[in-house]
């Protein structure tokens, strides 16, 4: 692993665990073992480790989402973004964490938040190919987008908080759950 990939691993690790706000330049140049020169080359200060640690995991779970989708079935497409998310967050809990703590945050100036929004286009173009179609109801994409990632990250709770034991059933019933609040015309499934 790279010096710049350890400053945004321990930052990662951080910022999961106690916030933007208390965690300090100087804790994660201390707790990524990498010189002071080193972090300074790659980064001017902790505002720009933190800007590169959200672009770089926003683009990751705009990625994430599309991998793997089949090319013409729109509900096949919707379960595969919908594990592909699910999974992400299960075998990845640091970002699980800061998409629910940090990435929220009103310490992320929403500059950012924006910038990072081209990340999510592809998402963004699948719900409205789902509404120009006429099997999605015509909601704002934003909002839609929202509610996907909302289920999803309910369903990642569950599964963490281990309030029941997810078997595959559950999954599969979360995510028609989900794939029905959006549809246009409740018979189609």
């Amino acid at each position: 692993m790279s010096k710049k990939a350890i400053v945004l691993q321990t930052t990662l690790e951080l910022i999961t665990k106690q916030g933007i706000g208390a965690t300090s330049l100087s804790q994660i140049i201390k707790e990524s073992g990498v010189a002071n020169g080193t972090v300074y080359h790659h980064f001017k200060n902790k505002e720009e480790i933190i800007t590169e640690l959200y672009l770089m995991l926003t683009q990751d779970f705009g990625t994430v989402v599309m991998r793997n989708i089949p090319e013409d079935d729109i509900k096949k497409q919707f379960t595969v973004m919908w594990l592909n998310l699910f999974y992400y967050f299960v075998n990845n809990p640091l970002a699980f964490i800061f998409s629910e703590q940090i990435a929220r945050s009103p310490e992320i100036p929403q500059s950012l938040k924006d910038k990072a929004r081209e990340y999510y286009h592809d998402i963004e173009e699948y719900f409205k190919r789902g509404v120009k179609e006429k099997v999605f109801k015509a909601y704002n994409t934003l909002v839609m987008e929202e509610l996907f990632f909302g289920n999803v990250v309910s369903l990642v709770k569950i599964h963490e908080n281990e309030q029941i034991k997810l078997q595959e059933k559950h999954i599969n019933q979360a995510i028609e759950i989900s794939w029905r609040g959006f549809l246009k015309d409740k018979t189609i499934i």
